[in-house]
């Protein structure tokens, strides 16, 4: 369990790249998947970085 909440902001990461991906390579007239993308983004460098602390200690 704890390997899996350590490294649950680089899985929101790499979810956030196949998002990208996937709106670069369909033409897309929403933002809304670039607007998930961000969000993910900045929530899973927060993530890592608190849980990361946190798992350490």
């Amino acid at each position: 369990m704890k390997y899996l909440l350590k490294n649950l902001g680089i899985l929101m990461i790499i979810a956030a790249v196949v998002i990208l991906g996937v709106y670069a390579m369909n033409n897309f007239v929403d933002n809304i998947y670039l607007i998930i993308s961000l969000l993910l983004l900045i929530g899973g460098i927060f993530a890592h970085i608190i849980l990361t602390r946190q798992i350490e200690e």
